[in-house]
């Protein structure tokens, strides 16, 4: 087994909790439906969240042509997996009360959750910055604008309740990773 190898096994058990805790909780959604009142921004959100991750799985492929492991670079991507872990969590908690409004716990944990993807953004950034300056050159300018744009759009998100620019947010933020999934033309070989 190669450090690559050894390293994307634990990514890939974090990475694989935080999709299963999506779809738990959106399958609890689909089989009791009138137990809680579901906000569509929060849904749109979730799906973000799972497109997010499997593209993270996805390009984090890229790591295997890393020659020398350090165990502060396996601590790191293990945070970012840890990271994209905990905004799962805080999309669908364990101990969601019977009757309650997706909308307001949406709104009341806006600070974790837009905090945990400003965290998830940095640490993006750097990880793209250790796949090296080739990869790094090869990026469209789109994807810095997004990172930038990215980190603008959480900011604001996290200290305003404004529907209308979390609706927007969810929307643009949705198409975006649908637009960069769909156009993926590396193959994992």
């Amino acid at each position: 087994m190669t450090t690559f190898e050894y390293v994307a096994v634990l990514v890939s058990i974090v990475v694989g909790l935080g999709i299963a805790h999506l779809l738990h909780g959106v399958g609890r959604l689909i089989s009791h439906p009138k137990r809680w009142k579901i906000y569509w921004v929060h849904l749109v959100w979730a799906l973000f969240t799972f497109l997010f991750l499997v593209h993270f799985w996805w390009w984090e492929f890229q790591m295997s042509t890393v020659e020398v492991w350090t165990p502060q670079l396996y601590m790191f991507l293990i945070l970012y997996a840890v990271l994209l872990f905990l905004v799962c969590v805080i999309l669908f908690p364990n101990d969601f009360a019977d009757g309650r409004s997706y909308r307001e716990y949406y709104y009341g944990r806006r600070r974790w959750f837009f905090g945990l993807w400003l965290g998830v953004l940095t640490v993006d950034t750097i990880d793209t910055m250790l796949k090296g300056g080739e990869y790094v050159a090869d990026l469209p300018i789109t994807f810095w604008q997004y990172q930038l744009g990215g980190v603008v759009f959480v900011c604001i998100a996290m200290v305003t309740r404004n529907a209308r620019f979390h609706s927007a947010c969810a929307v643009i933020f949705t198409l975006i990773q649908l637009g960069w999934l769909f156009g993926l033309r590396q193959p994992i070989s």
